[in-house]
């Protein structure tokens, strides 16, 4: 099965009417989603932190930062065996 992929201004949409008071059972009804899907993208939404500039961070966001230090690392450590 395929999964359908959504725009990122739909998406963006559906969590500003969720921050709005619009409960997920709502939101996934109405717009023919899945509850699972409106709470994934309003958990990703969330904002966990700042970053040095004083900019919010999302958990996207930061997941991703984190995945990126990880890879670096990895590659520090491989470099450094080379050495």
């Amino acid at each position: 099965m395929n999964a359908k992929r959504y725009a990122t201004e739909f998406k963006s949409s559906i969590v500003a009417l969720y921050n709005e008071g619009r409960s997920a059972n709502s939101l996934a009804k109405e717009y023919h989603l899945t509850v699972q899907t409106v709470t994934g993208w309003v958990k990703k939404a969330q904002i966990v932190g700042t970053d040095v500039k004083g900019q919010p961070v999302t958990r996207a966001e930061f997941n991703a930062m984190q995945k990126e230090v990880a890879r670096l690392k990895e590659e520090n450590e491989i470099l450094s065996r080379l050495a």
